[in-house]
C-alpha cells in the first residue's frame, strides 16, 4: 500500500472571511476544501505587511482525498502560481503556505533553503513544523511563533481525524 498523506495549507490573508473566488480557486488547483480553519490574527511579525498590509489573519485548511508525499513539490509549484494569479499592485493578497500531514507530523515544503530543512530535490526544501504525539502536536524548536503558539491545534486534530478516516 503507497504511503499516503493529507493536503492541507496554511493561508495568510486580509481579512477574516473567505471570497468565493479564492476558494474556488483553491479547489480548482488542489481539489475541493474539506475542512475551514477558525481565523488568527497574523500578528506576531510584521513580515508580510509591506506587500500585503496591516491586519491580516491566518487560518489552516485541508482538502478532500489524499495525496503522495513526494508530490509536494508540484503542489508548492501550483500555490505559487495561484498566489500570482491574485496579486494586486504587485503584492500578494493571498499566502498561501502548502502542506502536508500524516499521522506523525505536519511538514511544509519551501523554495529557501534552511538550517533545519531537508533538500527534497528540485529546488524543494521540507520543514517539519509539528509533531505529533499522545493526541497533541508540538512545535518544532525553529518553528513560526504561530505554531509555537499552537493556535491552530484544534482544526489540526481535526483535519488528523479526517485523514485516518480517509487512510
Amino acid at each position: 500500500m503507497p504511503y499516503l498523506a493529507k493536503l492541507l495549507a496554511f493561508v495568510l490573508l486580509p481579512q477574516k472571511k473567505w471570497e468565493e473566488e479564492w476558494v474556488s480557486a483553491l479547489a480548482e488547483f488542489f481539489g475541493e476544501v474539506e475542512h475551514f480553519g477558525d481565523f488568527f490574527p497574523f500578528d506576531k511579525t510584521n513580515y508580510y505587511e509591506r506587500e500585503m498590509g496591516q491586519g491580516l489573519y491566518r487560518t489552516v485548511i485541508s482538502f478532500k482525498g489524499l495525496i503522495a508525499p513526494e508530490n509536494i513539490g508540484e503542489f508548492k509549484r501550483k500555490s505559487i502560481e495561484l498566489e500570482g494569479r491574485f496579486k494586486r499592485g504587485g503584492g500578494r493578497v493571498l499566502n498561501i503556505d502548502i502542506g502536508y500531514m500524516d499521522t506523525d507530523k505536519v511538514v511544509l515544503p519551501s523554495t529557501k533553503r534552511g538550517p533545519f530543512k531537508l533538500y527534497m530535490g528540485d529546488n524543494i526544501w521540507l520543514d517539519m513544523l509539528l509533531t505529533y504525539a499522545k493526541g497533541n502536536f508540538y512545535p518544532t524548536a525553529w518553528a513560526f511563533a504561530d505554531f509555537k503558539e499552537n493556535i491552530y491545534k484544534r482544526d489540526l486534530l481535526i483535519i488528523r481525524e479526517k485523514y485516518k478516516f480517509d487512510i
